[in-house]
């Protein structure tokens, strides 16, 4: 419509064109600028709170890294203090001492493994009518030893005799590098 069709419309007919020309210019603002706009900050605000949580589990695995480290730097240490560490000595002495010499049935050295630069050395002991905080304790003490060891198996079978007794088959390794 040119200048002089407009001007050739009476009063209300240029008002209601107007008004109609105003609504679609309103419409067009809101749905070819403002929707979008807003839609656009959503995707933002999505992907800020998808990268906030990210940065938290970067945090989290930066102390888990930190610990593991830690952990590592406190094995090494027991690894290398454990250089003339008998496992068989340590684990008769512990176990005589804690349970007596009449409870340690037999240890039975098991074969020597050898894996990405460690050697194993375990051990399977036997003990008879130890009571349960006896055992406790002998896990407490090969969980502190002076060289790195760990419970391999652990059988536990209460005595027929008297339910307060337990009959206990262990299997402990201690490791070292191999040389």
């Amino acid at each position: 419509m040119n200048l002089n069709q407009f001007n050739q419309l009476n009063q209300r007919e240029r008002l209601t064109l107007l008004a109609g020309a105003l609504i679609v210019a309103v419409l067009l603002f809101i749905f070819g600028v403002v929707a979008p706009y807003r839609a656009s900050l959503k995707r933002l605000d999505t992907k800020i709170a998808s990268k906030q949580r990210q940065l938290i589990q970067v945090r989290q695995l930066g102390q888990e890294y930190k610990q593991l480290q830690q952990q590592l730097a406190a094995s090494e240490r027991r690894l290398a203090s454990g250089r003339d560490f008998s496992l068989l000595s340590f684990v008769e002495a512990t176990s005589i001492r804690l349970a007596g010499r009449d409870s340690l049935v037999s240890m039975r050295p098991q074969p020597t493994a050898t894996m990405e630069g460690f050697r194993e050395e375990a051990i399977e002991v036997k003990l008879e009518k130890i009571q349960l905080n006896q055992l406790v304790q002998l896990l407490f003490v090969a969980d502190t030893a002076p060289a790195p060891m760990l419970v391999k198996a652990l059988r536990i079978k209460p005595r027929f005799d008297d339910r307060n007794l337990l009959d206990v088959v262990i299997t402990f390794a201690s490791y070292r590098r191999s040389s």
